[in-house]
């Protein structure tokens, strides 16, 4: 996984125990110099593959994120999975944005989903009780 930042702790208790890296794998820089501007990229490395990409835009521009998701997709193989986190207030604007004909003619808003902040919390809640 790459990151910009280091994750928060919680997100331990979602996946198995991986080390973060600081710098994207070669076969990725290789494919995409775009990918080094998403926040997070989750790698496949068993397949040479980005598995998903998130990009959390709390205070930056929705349009920008999704911009950088598209070129992802265009230049790099095999990626399936993009995701905005953000607020709850942004979610009309995510959905009016994915609307625009560069994301439906690349395939983006058909691989693109929102995911509020609350939710992601819930989610980990629900995750850390059933373990």
């Amino acid at each position: 996984m790459f990151h910009r930042t280091m994750l928060n702790c919680w997100t331990w208790g979602l996946v198995r125990p991986f080390q973060p890296i600081s710098t994207l794998p070669a076969y990725v820089k290789e494919r995409t110099r775009f990918a080094s501007e998403i926040d997070v990229i989750w790698v496949d490395h068993q397949h040479d593959v980005i598995a998903a990409a998130f990009e959390v835009e709390h205070s930056t521009s929705v349009y920008s994120g999704l911009l950088r998701f598209n070129d992802v997709l265009l230049t790099c193989q095999g990626v399936s999975r993009f995701f905005v986190v953000s607020n709850e207030s942004r979610r009309d604007l995510f959905a009016r944005q994915l609307q625009r004909p560069t994301f439906q003619r690349s395939g983006l808003s058909e691989l693109a989903s929102f995911l509020d902040y609350s939710n992601v919390f819930d989610w980990h809640r629900r995750l850390s009780n059933a373990a």
